[in-house]
């Protein structure tokens, strides 16, 4: 749609709605971990009405939808078994239309225009989600992933003020999102710890010593030291006990 065709959101929104999506802005800002992100959907349904969400990051390429992270809010986690399990990410008319134009769409709207297979439709209605508003944007400038957010509910009607909140308020979802997942990703690319630094962490959850260490592995105490060193900078920690609970979160090291 060009830009001089572009409803003004505003006149949609009251004064009181203005406020509110302000505040939604600033606390999306400040997000840092994905739990922080999970804390905005109460905030966006003091804007609108909603009973389920969930936030999936991905993009299309030749084999379909790739899905690289997903968020779940509130969607029942038997509806996302049951709908993974079969597939339907990639035959779902509604998802590939989302990762493809990255517009509001309301399902009655789109189930007019879209063949949508009944059984996922079906799937949705035995979970108490007749009706849902996506939407999303594209990749961020040098990124690779858009994103869609949805909001379902039993009862959902189509109505402008919504459409408009959701314009106004998904790019702002969408810097969150990304940040978190690439701080993750960055995380955890720089959290990889060499096989020599694997095993020096297995010996520190034993509770061994730097000398201790250095006589089990034929280094000297100096070297090892080294290796404590690089790790705890890997990991963010500021001494072994913690180093050792992030390498242990991280899966980089065996619980037992």
């Amino acid at each position: 749609m060009p830009s001089s065709e572009m409803p003004e959101f505003s006149s949609y929104l009251s004064g009181s709605d203005a406020i509110k999506l302000l505040e939604f802005i600033h606390k999306s800002l400040s997000c840092t971990a994905e739990e922080d992100f999970a804390a905005l959907f109460p905030k966006i349904q003091e804007l609108f009405p909603f009973d389920f969400a969930t936030a999936i990051l991905g993009h299309q390429d030749n084999d379909g939808i790739a899905k690289v992270h997903n968020t779940n809010i509130s969607f029942p986690e038997q509806w996302l078994k049951e709908y993974m399990s079969k597939d339907y990410l990639q035959v779902d008319a509604i998802i590939r239309e989302s990762f493809t134009t990255y517009a509001v769409q309301h399902w009655s709207v789109t189930r007019r225009k879209l063949y949508r297979r009944e059984e996922i439709t079906a799937l949705s209605r035995d979970f108490g989600m007749r009706e849902c508003y996506t939407h999303g944007s594209r990749p961020s400038a040098g990124g690779q992933n858009g994103s869609m957010f949805c909001f379902s509910s039993q009862s959902m009607k189509y109505d402008m003020r919504t459409v408009a909140m959701l314009e106004l308020l998904t790019p702002h979802l969408h810097l969150a999102f990304s940040h978190i997942f690439d701080n993750q990703q960055s995380k955890t690319s720089n959290a990889l710890l060499s096989s020599r630094e694997k095993e020096v962490m297995n010996w520190l959850k034993q509770g061994k010593s730097s000398w201790d260490i250095s006589v089990i592995l034929g280094i000297s105490k100096r070297t090892v030291d080294f290796h404590v060193y690089n790790i705890m900078q890997k990991l963010g920690a500021t001494n072994r006990p913690q180093a050792v609970a992030v390498a242990t979160r991280l899966g980089l090291i065996e619980i037992g």
